[in-house]
């Protein structure tokens, strides 16, 4: 398998099994095969833009890494940087020890050819200053969910705190608006159901509680849509937790507390009429909308869209387009949930399988792994690797005190804390820290052997060593979730 990142579709030309697309890879200003993905440039750099990744809410320097889990995980220089508007600076390529800055990088084209494409585009968010009522972009502490979502995750401006960005308070009593921009009539919303608001405003409500549990949290709705297996589940679940509230009705964003920041929303209830309340935070719940570029993607491809701008897709067979060998998968179907965009990417796969089955197995090469050394009769030399699980585990467990105390154990020769040890990026390091540091035995402490044991196997096996000499602790399941409420404990556990 090869990955283009960074890299547009130009043009597409031919028919099912035999089509030549041209590809443009996009500079980034970093030579792929020599950055480490150390930071070390971004250390230096004095130029802050804002994050996007974050929702503009933090900032980031002009040469970063895009997210923590990036594949590849190495740097790209954004046209904001000094050199490349004024020829100044160039601090990151005097401080890069591996020399793998080039500011002559140009766009390069590259053809292939292929029989079958696939196209997993995503969805774009609905944009909620078109609806001037709720006052996003006008008052700071009403946030899309898209902006809450970031708040939540470790890897976010705030490192998994709930806090408002007006003040950086924690916010104790917080709204959520749902179905912004979507089930209206009235444009620029869309008039279909996005599915997937309900639920992930209910996890958000979880989350919140698990951060802040003397929270206030109210849920504004048309009707709840649990839709998916087991969300019924969730839904109620949600509303067994204290001080929730779901009221159903049409709401509007009537002013802002100059004061506090607070915001007030008016609402209508069966027995008081219309009500006015106060909140420290409103949530709005974003819809899905079709990619933001779906009319060129259809003009460059050859398929049809629908009335909503999504991939025109056969009924029995949701994942074929209009034009035959062309595939499609994910919320360019319509909008979806993971698992849902999942097993739509599966049928893709093997409806494009089905349709090159001629060639299957000629261009495939067996994996060869090196071989294999005998460390029977030599004294256990142990590699200890930590996952903090973005805030699954971190945000409970004290990461550096246990790599800490993992130190002190017979046998440990080296020991790492990771942010997802199941990253590519990851899993390599693994590989490299075995070979550095000659190491015959692997602990990963991370989440349950079930989901990626047979993942740090093969880091194992690149690396020459038996692949049953590594072994896991679930901390995760066995510390942070089951004792999330007492840190102490699940870190004395772990």
């Amino acid at each position: 398998m090869k990955v283009f990142s960074y890299t547009e579709v130009e043009s597409v030309e031919g028919s099912a099994g035999d089509f030549s697309v041209r590809l443009v890879k996009k500079p980034r200003y970093v030579i792929q095969e020599k950055c480490t993905g150390c930071g070390v440039c971004q250390e230096y750099c004095p130029v802050k833009i804002p994050d996007a990744f974050n929702q503009e809410i933090s900032k980031n320097k002009a040469i970063h890494i895009h997210f923590a889990q990036a594949i590849p995980l190495i740097a790209y220089i954004s046209k904001e940087c000094l050199y490349l508007k004024e020829k100044k600076c160039g601090i990151c390529e005097n401080v890069c020890e591996n020399k793998a800055i080039d500011f002559t990088q140009k766009p390069e084209k590259v053809d292939i050819k292929v029989g079958a494409i696939i196209l997993s585009t995503g969805f774009e968010p609905f944009d909620a200053k078109l609806l001037s009522e709720y006052g996003y972009g006008k008052y700071k502490n009403v946030v899309t969910s898209m902006d809450y979502e970031r708040i939540l995750s470790s890897t976010g401006p705030y490192e998994g705190e709930v806090k408002r960005t007006s003040d950086l308070k924690h916010p104790k009593k917080i709204a959520w608006i749902q179905c912004v921009g979507s089930r209206s009539v009235q444009k620029p919303a869309n008039s279909y159901c996005s599915s997937v608001c309900c639920t992930y405003t209910q996890k958000q409500v979880i989350l919140t509680k698990d951060h802040i549990p003397n929270a206030e949290c109210v849920i504004f709705h048309n009707d709840i849509r649990s839709y998916g297996k087991d969300f019924e589940r969730f839904y109620q679940r949600t509303t067994n937790l204290s001080d929730v509230r779901f009221i159903r009705s049409y709401v509007t964003i009537s002013r802002e507390d100059k004061s506090t920041g607070n915001i007030f929303i008016r609402y209508s209830t069966p027995d008081k009429g219309v009500v006015e309340e106060e909140f420290e935070m409103v949530v709005l719940s974003v819809g899905l909308d079709h990619p933001k570029e779906a009319k060129t993607i259809a003009d460059k491809f050859g398929i049809e869209l629908n009335n909503y701008n999504f991939a025109n897709v056969d009924f029995a067979t949701p994942v074929e387009t209009s034009k035959k060998g062309i595939f499609v998968s994910g919320s360019f179907i319509s909008p979806m949930d993971i698992p849902q965009a999942v097993y739509t990417a599966s049928s893709a796969s093997a409806k494009s399988g089905e349709l090159l089955s001629k060639r299957r197995g000629k261009l495939s090469t067996k994996r060869v792994y090196p071989l294999e050394k005998d460390v029977t009769k030599e004294e256990p030399r142990v590699g200890v690797f930590i996952c903090a699980c973005g805030a699954n585990i971190g945000r409970v467990v004290n990461i550096k005190e246990v790599a800490e105390y993992a130190k002190t154990l017979p046998h440990v020769t080296y020991v790492q804390t990771q942010l997802f040890s199941c990253s590519t990026e990851s899993a390599k390091q693994i590989t490299d820290a075995i070979k550095e540091h000659n190491l015959n035995r692997v602990i990963v402490a991370a989440c349950t052997p079930r989901t990626h044991e047979p993942t740090f196997r093969d880091s194992l096996r690149e690396a020459g060593l038996n692949q049953y000499y590594v072994d896991m602790a679930n901390i995760r399941e066995h510390c942070s979730w089951v004792h999330s409420k007492d840190k102490d404990s699940a870190t004395k556990k772990a």
